[in-house]
C-alpha cells in the first residue's frame, strides 16, 4: 500500500444533493454540508478537442481523495469558489485507500 497523503494538498468541501421538491414538483437543487476532505486536483485535457459538445467544453478535473462511502454522483465539491459536479467515481482495488473522481466545473 502506497502512502499518498503528501499529494493531498487542497481542502475541498463535500455537499450532498437533497431530493427536495417545491409544490409544483420542480427540483430545488439544494445541498447539505457533508464534510471537508483533503484532495489532489489536476485539470483534465478533453479527449476530443474537435468535438463541439457543450459538456466537453466545460473544464474537467481529476480529484483524488481518501476513500469515502458517502461520495457518489449526487455529491458536489466546492473548491476555491468553484462548484465541481462529480461525473465518474473510480475505486481501484489495487489502491483501496483512495478514489478518483472525474468532475466538471459548473458555471
Amino acid at each position: 500500500m502506497t502512502e499518498f497523503a503528501g499529494t493531498l494538498r487542497e481542502r475541498v468541501v463535500l455537499e450532498t444533493r437533497l431530493d427536495a421538491r417545491d409544490p409544483r414538483g420542480n427540483s430545488n437543487a439544494r445541498y447539505s454540508y457533508d464534510g471537508v476532505a483533503w484532495a489532489a486536483l489536476m485539470p483534465l485535457v478533453p479527449a476530443e478537442l474537435t468535438r463541439a459538445d457543450a459538456i466537453s467544453s466545460l473544464p474537467r478535473w481529476q480529484v483524488t481523495i481518501r476513500k469515502r462511502e458517502d461520495v457518489g454522483m449526487n455529491t458536489r465539491i466546492t473548491w476555491r469558489g468553484k462548484y465541481l459536479a462529480i461525473r465518474a467515481v473510480v475505486s481501484d482495488p489495487r489502491q483501496p485507500e483512495q478514489m478518483l473522481l472525474t468532475c466538471e466545473e459548473w458555471r
